[in-house]
């Protein structure tokens, strides 16, 4: 039996037209795959296109080619009117819109009617779906909602580096031993073909590996791992650029928001777990919301690489008590959302907690974590 990485490389290169579908929560690991392979399927003369939910992060606008993300599937397949010309010979066409009604018309002498007209579905226009960074379809949210049909009807070449990934694929990449997505495409392309990887396609791929190994300081940072690194750094991969961008870089108000959440941190360095607050007007006084949280779980991970779990409650609109939770033991987060309910998403769990006030919202997860042991 062929190897996932056969598999993965034989469904590419008998393919056409391939749709790269990236997960909501974009980061630089699942971007920079994307666009790397991108970069990659075009050189070997394919057509593709990167879509997600989500519009490009500002902080990884930096990546070549990032703004060609688009947030919707363009049309899927074409739709054919055809007419029996057997009997009815057509000596004219032409077409007009009125009143947002488009109107054919066809000239021949003899009568056309209903039953010489035919409406039909073409071919789908893609012939392979490769998803990046995605543990199952349905956190690729809209794209896949939307667009249910072609995810079932079409092979689909599932790339991933998560333990908890379902295999949804016809083939999948699925290694939990790989730091990124990056590591896996970066295999991917080299076995694709030689020169597939510039400076760009370099620089992307080193951008997921810096993004996932939290600039190699974490357990994901592996020999493998950082030998990939140093091969993209030879490629022309810009680590210093990355670093500009990802890490010094940093938007005003989500560095205020940072600093009045990092105020109020209470550390459990027993436990090496953190806890933080965020109100309403907190995100009145620094113009940032909610979806500005994710920064602050990673400004955490960078200056506190020792914590196991960060947990960032906040107060939503109505005066309940929401609650993002990342686990280093992804099996935490698993079992959280057991109890409580939630969504887990590029490996954050995001809960309503159904209470109005934080400290019982705190003492009914420490409780749940005490009640493990």
């Amino acid at each position: 039996m062929l190897s996932a990485q056969k598999q993965a490389t034989e469904i590419i290169q008998k393919s056409k037209n391939i749709l790269i579908a990236l997960p909501q929560n974009l980061n630089g690991d699942s971007l920079g795959s994307a666009l790397a392979l991108n970069f990659a399927l075009k050189k070997l003369g394919k057509k593709s296109e990167l879509v997600c939910q989500e519009e490009t992060p500002e902080k990884l606008k930096f990546l070549s080619d990032g703004e060609k993300l688009k947030n919707k599937i363009s049309s899927l397949r074409d739709f054919i009117i055809s007419v029996d010309t057997n009997q009815k010979k057509i000596s004219r066409l032409r077409y007009e819109t009125e009143e947002n009604i488009l109107k054919i018309f066809l000239s021949s002498p003899e009568a056309i009617e209903e039953k010489d007209i035919k409406l039909q579905s073409g071919a789908p226009k893609y012939d392979l779906v490769i998803t990046l960074d995605a543990p199952d379809l349905e956190s690729l949210g809209n794209i896949f909602e939307e667009n249910a049909e072609l995810f079932f009807n079409k092979p689909v070449l599932n790339i991933d580096h998560r333990a908890g990934n379902e295999n949804f694929g016809a083939v999948n990449l699925v290694d939990p031993i790989a730091a990124s997505c990056s590591q896996l495409v970066f295999q991917l392309i080299e076995d694709l073909g030689q020169d597939l990887i510039d400076e760009n396609s370099a620089t992307a791929l080193l951008c997921g590996l810096i993004v996932k190994t939290h600039s190699f300081q974490n357990s994901k940072t592996t020999p493998q791992a950082l030998n990939s690194a140093s091969l993209l750094i030879s490629r022309g991969g810009n680590q210093e650029k990355i670093i500009r961008y990802l890490f010094k870089t940093k938007p005003l108000n989500k560095v205020r928001l940072w600093g009045r959440v990092l105020s109020r941190m209470d550390l459990n360095e027993e436990k090496n777990i953190a806890w933080l607050y965020a109100s309403q007007e907190d995100f009145a006084d620094t113009q940032t919301s909610q979806q500005d949280l994710s920064f602050i779980l990673e400004e955490i991970i960078e200056c506190f690489p020792e914590i196991q779990t960060h947990f960032v409650l906040w107060t939503d609109e109505t005066g309940f008590i929401w609650a993002i939770v990342q686990a280093r033991q992804g099996e935490i987060l698993q079992k959280i959302n057991l109890e409580l309910g939630g969504t887990i998403k590029n490996d954050k769990l995001i809960i309503s907690l159904n209470k109005t006030d934080q400290n019982l919202a705190k003492e009914q997860l420490r409780s749940l974590l005490n009640s493990w042991g």
